[in-house]
């Protein structure tokens, strides 16, 4: 269609005319994919405002210290208590509704402060780690954190109450004196275990390296320190490359780099993501597919806990170097798709960008990009959720990228 033609025409007329198009955009757009050099190593923590997803629904979920979110069962969450409830864990999905209550056999409560999902001794399984490292008085000695393979969950399910048996117990200690901890975390590329001291001036990184022991008592490595205190979560991204270090007031941020080992990361000046401060927030997780994070608190003062999610909103740079001759939004690939595809644009001078989607009826699904961008190349992922974090039924949907000078929709097809 002509540009001018566009700008007269309304959203969903344009959508209309779209949907009769061909598909005749793929053969080359797959060449210029081939040119460009899409080795990228991060995305960029360009994350929006808090989304509200609803109170969480189980009320036995007081003191919800941390969360998981499962790479096993599509929308499924994994939280417990701080000290004072039962060997158990809770699953619910990304709309706090309650999906189950799974005690952990064999083990104790005493002071579980977070939970991490990784990879574990079985290639291709996926294990919760449920730390047992809370000590407000540095009188524990023995630390303790429990491996159990995930079980399977559907976030419709009517709540279960069961029990899940063959917990490992991995037994550890500090190589400099008893600590208090909140924070524990699996990478994804080493299978290592890490757990970050809270109420040091400056925060002291530990790592257990893969395979852990389940017979002898483990000293974790000292491997780094942060200069942040009261550190209550965090988590390592899906891919390995990015992480998340909170505190009661801020979120923290650190890249990865391909070479680097994990603690090598924490070199780097993190960036502070957005947050607003829960009354007494403890919890925070990755997305199952590295596009947001979400968090919770303990309830306290009456507030009734929520879940909340921070969605990704930004594009990675393919290209800075070469100025693009002019703007153009290429055709998604994969297209049709399931359950990624990529969107590449190209800006000529600096602008400010929204990229959105859409679905049939001119409804906004999901905006992926709305800021400032330099000129250049730009590729931006999108996962099939929507903006609340909740996959998307297949169908015809439209993007439309849009500059102070430049606006265009094309479409593409979700085929799950």
């Amino acid at each position: 269609m002509n540009s001018k033609v566009n700008q007269r025409l309304s959203l969903k007329e344009q959508l209309k005319l779209l949907s009769t198009d061909k598909w005749a955009y793929i053969l080359t757009f797959v060449t210029f994919v081939h040119v460009l050099n899409f080795n990228l190593y991060a995305d960029d923590p360009n994350f929006g405002e808090r989304v509200d997803l609803g109170l969480i629904e189980y009320d036995p979920i007081n003191e919800a210290s941390g969360i998981a979110m499962s790479k096993k069962n599509t929308d499924v969450l994994w939280t417990h208590n701080d000290s004072g409830d039962q060997n158990r864990i809770y699953a619910l999905n990304s709309q706090g509704k309650h999906l189950g209550v799974y005690y952990i056999d064999g083990v104790l409560a005493r002071d579980w402060e977070d939970i991490a999902l990784g990879p574990g001794p079985v290639d291709g399984e996926y294990y919760l780690y449920i730390g047992e490292i809370g000590d407000n008085d540095s009188q524990y000695d023995l630390k303790y954190i429990y491996r159990v393979l995930e079980p399977a969950v559907d976030s419709n399910q009517v709540p279960l109450d069961t029990t899940i048996f063959g917990a490992e117990t991995i037994t550890f200690q500090y190589p400099d004196g008893n600590r208090n901890a909140e924070t524990l975390m699996v990478d994804p590329l080493t299978k290592d275990i890490y757990v970050v001291s809270k109420r040091e001036g400056i925060a002291r990184v530990y790592r257990a390296p893969y395979p852990q022991s389940t017979t002898d008592t483990v000293t974790v490595e000292h491997v780094a320190t942060l200069n942040l205190t009261n550190t209550v979560g965090g988590d390592i991204s899906p891919s390995g490359r990015e992480l998340l270090i909170k505190t009661y007031s801020n979120i923290y941020y650190w890249c990865r780099t391909p070479e680097q080992n994990l603690w090598q990361a924490f070199d780097n000046e993190p960036v502070i993501v957005s947050y607003i401060p829960e009354p007494q927030g403890e919890a925070i997780c990755w997305d199952s597919d590295g596009m947001g994070y979400y968090t919770t608190s303990e309830e306290l003062f009456g507030f009734q806990a929520h879940l909340y999610f921070y969605p990704r909103l930004t594009t990675s740079v393919v290209n800075n170097e070469k100025i693009p001759p002019s703007f153009i939004l290429e055709q998604n690939y994969p297209n049709p798709f399931n359950p990624e595809t990529h969107i590449v644009f190209e800006l000529p001078k600096q602008s400010n960008v929204s990229l959105k989607i859409y679905n049939i009826q001119g409804q906004l699904i999901k905006t992926l990009a709305n800021g400032s961008y330099n000129a250049g190349f730009y590729k931006v992922t999108w996962r099939g959720k929507d903006t609340n974090g909740n996959p998307v039924s297949s169908g015809i949907y439209f993007y439309q990228l849009q500059t102070g000078t430049f606006y265009q929709v094309k479409k593409m097809s979700l085929l799950r």
